[in-house]
């Protein structure tokens, strides 16, 4: 296995800066998750630690071994895209011994290694199927298969499970995991999807812009994002984030007042759905919002709401909760699950203290 430090890394494209002064180690055996929003950087990063980009500028190493110029095929690591990436025109066990072509390893070490992978990935009985019989989620079970099969230092995932149908991609989730565990390989998955980045990953690295914005476990960037974008990409639904003005020991927007003691001045509030109350409209302090629709989603309700500044809020009800569109609601956020952010994204920390 392998640790990958990637220092001060940078890759641009023209004028363009794709990723932007990155500094990151993955730890020996670490399932790793990359997420952000399209065009953030990951899968360029992705890139170049498979040596499939080269860096503008920085280094990666793995083990303490500088590799930012050795080739790809030298690094012993494996891919796996959101395309399977198959031969259509042989067998799925011919496809998977592809990935074996160009080592020196004997005829009963290969045939080792093709039975290990398929016993493991669940696919024996497709062996000697074309790509073209199997589903979608056989084919990704297959390319995993090829890419483990090489028994590579680094294992790289490139969003491989978007293009499969919502019940697949759950099935598949654990079966990764699983499967990461019991190999121990340092892994690195690319997501633009925060649910699958809260389920499966040892640590989440969240990029945006080409920068690293926060690393940590699922419950630190949950419960301890560091910045309103961390804050406002991890959660589903997402983190209600509202812009409005400290002062006073309250944190006022319309009619909301919150007890919350801080630096005077405009601010952010962010506050998780599941610590907003819905009350009466008329309740003193309350937020009067219009109800925009509720979302019924069977253990849960969502109440999706607008207050009079346009923007849409959101409060976790009671299964089965009713309210007519249009009807006039309050919210009120519980203080001491608040959170605070500058005007310049950064959280706000030591200089609040939470209301009781």
């Amino acid at each position: 296995m392998a640790k990958i430090d990637l220092v001060k890394l940078r890759k641009t494209f023209g004028a363009y800066v794709a990723v932007e002064g990155l500094d990151l180690r993955i730890n020996d055996g670490e399932f790793l998750i990359m997420l952000g929003p399209s065009g953030c950087g990951k899968t360029t990063t992705l890139n170049m630690i498979a040596g499939l980009e080269s860096a503008s500028a920085g280094d990666i190493l793995f083990d303490n071994v500088n590799v930012t110029d050795v080739p790809p095929h030298e690094r012993n690591v494996a891919m796996v895209f959101q395309s399977s990436l198959l031969y259509p025109h042989i067998s799925v066990r011919r496809n998977i011994e592809t990935s074996l072509r160009h080592t020196t390893i004997s005829d009963a070490e290969r045939k080792r290694r093709i039975a290990e992978a398929a016993r493991m990935l669940e696919i024996e009985p497709f062996m000697d199927k074309l790509p073209g019989q199997l589903s979608g989620g056989q084919r990704q079970r297959v390319a995993t298969a090829k890419a483990i099969v090489r028994e590579p230092s680094v294992f790289l995932l490139d969003e491989p499970l978007s293009a499969l149908d919502a019940a697949l991609r759950l099935s598949l989730r654990s079966e990764l995991v699983n499967l990461q565990k019991r190999l121990g390989t340092t892994t690195v998955f690319v997501t633009h999807d925060q649910v699958e980045a809260m389920t499966m990953g040892d640590r989440i690295a969240v990029m945006n812009s080409g920068r690293l914005e926060q690393i940590g476990t699922p419950d630190e960037i949950y419960n301890s994002p560091t910045t309103v974008f961390v804050a406002g990409f991890l959660g589903s639904p997402p983190m209600n984030l509202l812009e409005g003005e400290l002062a006073g020991g309250f944190f006022r927007r319309g009619g909301l007042a919150v007890p919350i003691q801080g630096p005077s001045g405009k601010v952010t509030l962010g506050v998780r759905p599941q610590d907003v109350a819905v009350t009466e409209a008329t309740a003193p302090g309350a937020l009067p919002v219009t109800v925009y629709a509720v979302e019924h989603l069977g253990r849960e309700s969502v109440l999706i709401a607008d207050d009079a500044h346009g923007s849409k809020v959101r409060a976790l009800v009671a299964p089965g909760w009713h309210a007519r569109v249009g009807e006039k609601l309050g919210i009120m956020p519980d203080p001491a699950r608040c959170l605070l952010f500058a005007t310049n994204g950064a959280r706000i920390y030591e200089t609040v203290a939470r209301a009781a």
